[in-house]
């Protein structure tokens, strides 16, 4: 009886306490507020219909702004849990947005309007870089967010395909939604359509029908994206997802990423050809070297990076000067290359930051290509670089989402790597 009391005895010793950076580590790793996920969900899902006015709600111009605002708000209750230390490549961007400011004291009084509302708005995106870096940490909240992006970019090509009025508008023969730049909007849907192809080519445990399925869905964003006619928005696609046969090289799963990537190309091709708009502007661009101008405008360009290459020629001036070289009179005129418009509006010191933040943000997409996540970060990174080389995207939420997510992928990875290591040791001792 003593025996069987003695096996019967409870151990009352209480358990060890963890160190507390492994405390601190492992509360980082906790799901965020269920109205945060939903409120950035719902400002992510607007991004394709941005442009798109609400005329009918006073101080809300967009649907994305209005949803942009409620995400804001609700980040304000939870400060701990959404504002965390920034990334290193966020602050490189705020010392860009700042030299960008206080370029303003050296520039015609004209001009400073344009100035401050350009800042305010790069303000906001950084902001949303910041917010949105810590919560997509969080793998299920990253995959949701890739998964809403696509159900929006669906939604929107749907829209545009059926050509339902008021939503959708010509202009010079290539289709867009209301207010939208072609270019632009043939980027948001090369990225839902890669996104859609990621889920079918992903590791995880998946039926063939639902990998099937995510492929078929993806051939809607890749024809309204062709319907646009933009051929910078369909060469950004290809060479993005060509990366999604990367990781494959030494696995099992190597000759179905190549095989989704040859389908994906295979149906812009068969869109292509059967498309008479876009197939006439890429046939009349391989017989005559056409480039809608871009040429002029980069060979400008270059000229007035040579005559001032330090410090440039200061935000808002430079694009004016630009349309006058060009040809087309004091005319606001872009050079149409982000890397271009940083040299020409603040010089190698004020682009520097901006490229460096660039940097850290491809850094950390190629750090997480082995993640649980995959390659969805890395692909859009490729996709947008390619894009920004022919068209200004450094106002816009698509490309601050794109490099948000970067971020957050290389941060979760080197979390998962801490918590690992820090756990091993802890039992250990």
């Amino acid at each position: 009886m003593q025996q069987t009391a003695t096996r019967l005895r409870v151990d009352t010793t209480p358990p060890p306490v963890l160190p507390k950076k492994v405390r601190y580590i492992l509360r980082g790793a906790r799901t965020s507020p269920t109205i945060i996920r939903w409120t950035f969900l719902l400002f992510v899902f607007t991004i394709p219909f941005e442009t798109i006015t609400l005329e009918s709600i006073p101080g809300a111009s967009t649907l994305a702004r209005l949803a942009g605002l409620l995400f804001f708000s609700f980040c304000f209750l939870y400060p701990k849990v959404c504002f965390r230390r920034p990334s290193q490549a966020l602050w490189w961007f705020a010392g860009y947005a700042s030299v960008s400011v206080l370029s303003g004291f050296f520039i015609p009084e004209g001009s400073v309007g344009g100035l401050i509302a350009d800042s305010q708005t790069l303000v906001q995106l950084l902001v949303l870089c910041w917010l949105g870096s810590t919560l997509l940490q969080e793998e299920k909240l990253a995959r949701h967010t890739l998964l809403i992006f696509s159900i929006s970019t669906l939604l929107t090509a749907t829209g545009l395909i059926l050509g339902i009025p008021g939503f959708t508008e010509m202009r010079r023969e290539r289709l867009s939604i209301t207010g939208a730049d072609p270019n632009k909007f043939a980027v948001i849907m090369a990225l839902g359509a890669q996104a859609l192809i990621g889920f079918g080519l992903e590791q995880i445990r998946r039926n063939i029908w639902m990998r099937m399925t995510f492929m078929a869905m993806s051939l809607l964003p890749l024809a309204a994206m062709v319907y646009t006619g933009s051929r910078g928005g369909i060469l950004a696609f290809l060479a993005g997802v060509a990366f999604y046969a990367l990781p494959y090289r030494s696995s099992k799963r190597k000759m179905a990423a190549i095989l989704g990537v040859t389908i994906a190309v295979v149906g812009v091709v068969y869109i292509v050809v059967n498309d008479p708009n876009t197939l006439s502007r890429l046939e009349f661009s391989y017989q005559t070297g056409d480039t809608a101008g871009r040429d002029r405008l980069f060979t400008a360009a270059r000229e007035m990076i040579s005559e001032k290459p330090l410090l440039g020629w200061g935000p808002k001036v430079y694009l004016y000067e630009l349309g006058a070289r060009e040809g087309k009179g004091y005319k606001l005129r872009g050079a149409h290359n982000l890397f271009l418009d940083l040299l020409l509006e603040g010089g190698f010191l004020g682009a520097m930051p901006f490229l460096i933040g660039f940097g850290l943000c491809a850094r950390a997409a190629w750090t997480a290509r082995g993640c649980n996540l995959g390659l969805f970060q890395l692909v859009w990174l490729v996709t947008m670089t390619i894009a920004a080389m022919s068209c200004p995207w450094v106002g816009t939420k698509a490309m601050w989402l794109v490099l948000t997510l970067s971020l957050a992928s290389g941060a979760s990875i080197v979390q998962q790597y801490k918590r690992k290591n820090l756990m091993i040791r802890t039992m250990v001792q």
